[in-house]
């Protein structure tokens, strides 16, 4: 009798986990780990601000960027003010690379570059700036738009403008650049639209004259020609592994020595990419949207890293919709959900550092010099949260 009791309760137990796994799947593991995940409380720093002036905040290993509408502040990673720099735009935008941010805003004809020690070196120019960006080492690549048509400037870390590129074809648009960790190579993204379709191209270009000399402006590769498509971001991921992201697909080249430029790979969308974004060092963060028409993607609210050679670092789903993401040193915040009040840190090891949900509306949200401390900036403060 004792045995048959005893069989009764473990086939009892065993349909239970079948039933379990059936109806969880593999999900109930992610489940779990965001249940349990460590929360947020308030830390030793918070100050209180009027949000409609600010505009975002850049975090690195030293401590944080705060950007609002006429100034930037840098802060260490306790909360204290290192510097103050006035900022006279009317709309700023901060870029960023590493330790690296810049601040200049569309059609204005000043640009300004900064380091955690302060002001780096401040460019004006004679016509309106279209884009702009700050690479890893510090350098810039500022493009501007004349009547005879555009300019690709780069700048070293000491503001002197080290290459020139004229482009008097109207119909030919550089969209995104990047320069190599070592200052030798500027990467472009073009979009022509002289023929019937438009097509999107990749070009590398030497930036110093010893380099470029046997070369036409430099140009040594083209690459990832797409048709009737527009590649819109192009950037390094570390010293030779360049992201490329489009309309419809992303990938990775890597830019080896002797001139050549060896195709890694390439992922074609069957989703709607909300986010595409690269991690230093690391490889390509990707949050994903809903499954595009007649497509069986991943499921909506999924993040995604993918290292270099293409493997899957990274990969963790929310309930809903990620509409927020912040790539930093240490991790990634998502954010999402119903009232987009929901948020997970994401270490690069694939852990769940932290989960939170917010009582107001978040502006930005950074993870600061380790996993378990985020800032956290809502309309009416700003604070430094820690895991509990």
């Amino acid at each position: 009798m004792l045995k048959v009791k005893v069989t009764v309760f473990v086939l009892f137990f065993s349909a239970l986990a079948v039933f379990t796994y059936i109806i969880w799947g593999t999900n109930l593991g992610a489940a779990f780990a965001t249940r349990e995940a460590p929360s947020l409380v308030p830390g030793n720093f918070s100050v209180s601000f009027d949000g409609n002036s600010f505009k975002r905040v850049i975090a690195d290993k030293g401590g944080f960027y705060a950007l609002k509408d006429r100034g930037i502040t840098r802060f260490d990673n306790f909360g204290e003010i290192i510097w103050e720099y006035p900022l006279n735009y009317e709309n700023p935008v901060l870029v960023h690379s590493g330790s690296y941010v810049a601040v200049s805003e569309h059609r204005a004809r000043t640009y300004r570059a900064f380091n955690p020690y302060g002001s780096l070196y401040t460019l004006t120019f004679e016509n309106d700036i279209l884009s702009y960006h700050i690479a890893k080492n510090g350098y810039s690549v500022v493009v501007t738009e004349s009547e005879s048509g555009y300019g690709i400037n780069v700048f070293n870390t000491a503001g002197n403008l080290v290459k020139h590129k004229g482009i008097e074809d109207r119909n030919l648009f550089p969209l995104s650049a990047d320069i190599s960790l070592d200052g030798r190579i500027l990467v472009i993204s073009y979009l022509d639209i002289s023929g019937p379709n438009i097509l999107s191209y990749i070009c590398a270009y030497y930036i110093r004259e010893s380099d470029a000399a046997n070369h036409t402006d430099g140009l040594f590769a083209s690459f990832r020609h797409l048709e009737g498509e527009i590649i819109s971001k192009v950037r390094f991921i570390d010293s030779s592994n360049l992201m490329y992201s489009s309309d419809s697909q992303f990938g990775v080249y890597e830019l080896a020595q002797g001139e050549r430029v060896n195709y890694r790979w390439s992922r074609v969308l069957d989703n709607r990419a909300v986010f595409v974004n690269v991690v230093d060092n690391v490889g390509v963060a990707v949050a994903f949207g809903s499954s595009l028409l007649n497509r069986e993607g991943y499921e909506e609210g999924t993040f995604i890293v993918y290292g270099v050679s293409g493997d899957e670092l990274v990969s963790h789903t929310i309930d809903g919709s990620i509409t927020y993401l912040s790539i930093g040193k240490e991790g990634a915040v998502i954010g999402g959900g119903a009232l987009r009040r929901s948020f997970v840190a994401i270490t690069y090891g694939n852990r769940v550092a932290w989960a939170h949900t917010a009582t107001s509306d978040v502006l930005d949200f950074v993870i600061l010099d380790r996993p378990g401390r985020a800032l956290l900036v809502s309309p009416a403060r700003m604070e430094i949260m820690e895991v509990r």
